[in-house]
């Protein structure tokens, strides 16, 4: 069943596995870190729209946003959340050298996907 307290749990634990601040999360989403951190200690809970936005950034589903106990198959595996995060915090010169020596392991279809994604950072920044 879902609680204020467990929400707040799960949220405050998903920002620290990410290696976020509440500043970042505030920003990504455009609220203030006031909000995130009402959020954090319980002491409010975001709206659908929020809670979906929340979810986005943290690379997460809602139930695992609000912690609905999942069945075991469907969770991902602890060295699984440790490579996206640290994907996440990679630059892009880093994350294609990443891409290159996952390459192998691929299928065209997942090529195409990287690529275009790799594409998509490029013009971003340039």
């Amino acid at each position: 069943m879902y609680s204020k307290a467990m929400f707040a749990k799960q949220f405050k634990e998903l920002i620290d596995k990410r290696g976020l601040t509440q500043r970042a999360v505030a920003e990504r989403i455009n609220t203030t870190e006031t909000t995130i951190s009402r959020y954090v200690s319980g002491d409010r809970t975001p709206n659908i729209e929020t809670a979906v936005e929340l979810a986005s950034v943290l690379g997460v589903t809602l139930d695992v946003l609000v912690g609905a106990d999942l069945p075991a198959a469907s969770r991902t595996p602890p060295d699984v959340n440790i490579l996206v995060a640290c994907y996440e915090k990679a630059s892009i010169a880093d994350r294609q050298v990443l891409w290159s020596l996952l390459d192998r392991y691929m299928t065209p279809e997942q090529r195409v996907i990287i690529t275009s994604m790799q594409h998509e950072e490029k013009a971003d920044v340039g």
